[in-house]
């Protein structure tokens, strides 16, 4: 993690120091295929971005910073809670398998004009963790857990390279200032542990340990074990689609 925060600091430097002609802010929609080894253990996963780039003055390229969440498995269930008087009660059990992807980029523009293709590359870290969280039955739009916990967290480094276009939607009224963005690329990265409550193919992925996540009653204490998913092992390489808006704000 150190290593992605030096050089995130020493481009809010550039910012600071005013050599930048313009930022570009973008948000949008992942999709997320995995392949080789970890295509057997985790689905697609469908995912938000954000992105932050400056264009240095006079270039045709861009440096930035991006970060995704991404969830590849959800799983819910009831499962019987027991409360401080010796009641019990029906709670909606629901576990969530999410990677968040944390990235250093650069674009290169190959042209210029209204429709401007270019190639990225990427460095940084990908982060895995399953979340659990217990809800109120009752509570309809499941607006704070009863209880949550963190099941599963692992990571690797990762570098991604891809390609794309991007769009100015308004070249006469507002050029250079609004685009829709597509984008493929091909990312890979170390040896990483991750839980998944469904994984594609459970016959031919080996896993490597069972999840049972025990909730307590923080005033009982009162365990409650249930059996939440399997550990896989693997690579990470997968590939990504995106759709995104972005908008510029111009050096003044």
């Amino acid at each position: 993690m150190r290593n992605i925060l030096t050089p995130a600091l020493l481009l809010l430097s550039f910012v600071a120091m005013g050599q930048i002609q313009n930022h570009e802010w973008g948000m949008g929609y992942v999709f997320s295929a995995p392949r080789g080894n970890m295509k057997e253990t985790i689905r697609n996963a469908h995912g938000v971005m954000m992105d932050f780039y400056f264009t240095p003055n006079q270039t045709r390229y861009s440096l930035g910073l991006e970060m995704s969440m991404n969830m590849y498995g959800h799983d819910k269930s009831r499962q019987t809670y027991s409360f401080e008087d010796g009641s019990t009660a029906p709670m909606d059990i629901v576990v969530n398998n999410n990677f968040y992807n944390v990235l250093l980029a650069g674009k290169y523009f190959l042209r210029q004009g209204s429709v401007q293709p270019f190639v990225t590359g990427k460095l940084g870290y990908s982060f895995y963790s399953t979340d659990l969280n217990i809800y109120d039955p009752d509570d309809f739009d499941h607006c704070e857990p009863v209880d949550n916990d963190v099941l599963k967290k692992d990571g690797s480094a990762i570098f991604s390279v891809g390609g794309g276009l991007r769009w100015d939607i308004l070249p006469k009224k507002l050029p250079g200032m609004f685009f829709i963005n597509l984008s493929v690329n091909y990312t890979a990265g170390g040896m990483v542990n991750y839980m998944n409550v469904d994984a594609p193919n459970r016959s031919h992925a080996a896993h490597t340990s069972d999840v049972y996540a025990k909730f307590i009653n923080t005033q009982t204490q009162v365990v409650h074990e249930h059996h939440v998913g399997n550990v896989y092992s693997s690579l990470i390489e997968m590939m990504d689609y995106r759709l995104s808006v972005s908008f510029r704000m111009p050096h003044r």
